[in-house]
Formats: C-alpha cells, sequence, structure tokens
C-alpha cells in the first residue's frame, strides 16, 4: 500500500516515515512538510494511506480532508485529543495519538487489513452476519449494543435479543474496529460507541442497556482519546 506523511513537524515526519518503511506491504511514497505540497500526488489517485498531522500552518489537517472529494484511507497523527470526536465524525480511518510506537501503527495496519477482508467477504461497515443455529443472521450495527465474551463463545447483546457466538473476541475485535464504531474496552468487552452513555471512573453506561461494563487499564487510552477525555481528569 502506497502511503505519504504529511507533518508540520521534522522529528514527527522522519519517527513516522521511519516505522512505515519497517512495515511489511507500506511503501513510502513521500513525507511533506504541509498539505499543500501533498496535493499533486494524491491528485494522482496512486495513494492508497495519508497519514496526516492536524494542527498546521497554512492548511491544517482538518480543513484539508474537507477538500479532498474521494479521499483515500486517511488517518490523522496528531498530539492532540481534543480532535478526537470531531475526526470519527467526518469518517477518517483512525486517529493516532502523539507519540506513539510501531506497535500503535500496527494496530492500524491490521484494521486496514481486516476492513479490506471485509469487503472482500461481502461485509460491509453496516452489518455484522452471524450463525445462529443453522442460519445466518444480518444485523445492523445500529443495533448492536456490546459484545461479551465467556469462555468459548460471545454474547452478542443487541437492541431486540441476545445471540451466542461460537467465536473468539479477538476473532471478531479487528473487523469491528475498522468500522469506527466499535472498540474494545476489557478483555471480554467490545462495546459500540454510539451507545455510550457515561464513563465514570473504570466503567461505562450504555445506553439502552442495564448492564455496567468495566474499562479494562490498557484499554482505556484509546476509549478516552476517542471522546476526546484527558487522563489526567479522570
Amino acid at each position: 500500500m502506497n502511503c505519504i506523511v504529511i507533518d508540520d513537524e521534522r522529528l514527527a515526519r522522519e519517527t513516522l516515515s521511519g516505522y512505515i518503511e519497517k512495515i511489511p506491504g507500506l511503501h513510502l511514497n513521500g513525507a511533506f512538510e504541509n498539505a499543500l505540497e501533498a496535493t499533486d500526488l494524491i491528485g494522482s489517485g496512486k495513494i492508497d494511506i495519508i497519514f496526516c498531522d492536524i494542527q498546521m500552518p497554512e492548511l491544517d489537517g482538518v480543513s484539508f480532508f474537507k477538500t479532498l472529494k474521494n479521499p483515500p484511507i486517511f488517518i490523522f497523527v496528531t498530539g492532540h485529543s481534543a480532535f478526537a470526536v470531531e475526526s470519527f465524525e467526518l469518517n477518517v480511518f483512525d486517529y493516532i495519538l502523539k507519540p506513539f510506537s510501531i506497535t500503535r501503527l500496527l494496530k492500524t495496519v491490521n484494521k486496514i487489513h481486516a476492513a479490506d477482508d471485509n469487503k472482500r467477504n461481502g461485509i460491509d461497515k453496516k452489518s455484522l452476519i452471524i450463525k445462529d443455529r443453522s442460519s445466518n443472521v444480518i444485523i445492523p450495527h445500529g443495533e448492536i449494543f456490546f459484545l461479551k465474551s465467556d469462555k468459548d463463545y460471545i454474547k452478542v447483546v443487541t437492541i431486540n435479543k441476545e445471540y451466542l457466538v461460537w467465536k473468539k473476541i479477538s476473532d471478531m475485535e479487528d473487523g469491528l474496529a475498522s468500522t469506527g464504531q466499535f472498540l474494545r474496552v476489557q478483555k471480554s468487552y467490545i462495546v459500540n460507541l454510539n451507545f455510550v452513555k457515561k464513563i465514570t471512573g473504570n466503567m461505562i453506561i450504555m445506553n439502552g442497556s442495564i448492564e455496567v461494563i468495566p474499562i479494562g487499564g490498557q484499554y482505556r487510552e484509546e476509549l478516552y482519546r476517542y471522546f476526546g477525555i484527558s487522563i489526567k481528569s479522570r
């Protein structure tokens, strides 16, 4: 996949460029100090992924994204969590908070591959297809509250009923996360972010569900980043 990096900070450009060059399947086509320098290359249609900073002189990342009619996979890479909610409302693919490791970048790459697999399997970003006895059930994402792992199966809790799926939660995590609508918040839980009503301490209160969902320590940062919450303010 052909990638470009747009960031006005030289160290940030070089760090991300170095990570990209180490990941198989990614090819760095250019690193730019501002978005205007990258417009011709993007317009060529040869770029698959754009990694872009948000706060930049001349043209900020959000404004630049809005100028693109048919953007490739677009990922914000920024040091500011305050833009997270707006970014996901724009339907960008991911939001990476600086500083980050190559492991964090690999997680994004895995989400991209999972999204590609979904397309090849005829699964879009609007539905989850599960096996229920002898039938395949198509569940719109907008009807799913959360998924809960329990030993060898997953409980899919929806507006209308609950389904048991004989899979590991890790088997479904990447595909759901690639939609931008779901996030793993604990080793046993994946939640629909659109149904999150309140985050209190280490617990999530969901709209439409009486179950209180715990937040695992290793998942807290990404959850807080999505909602633009400072870790220090919790």
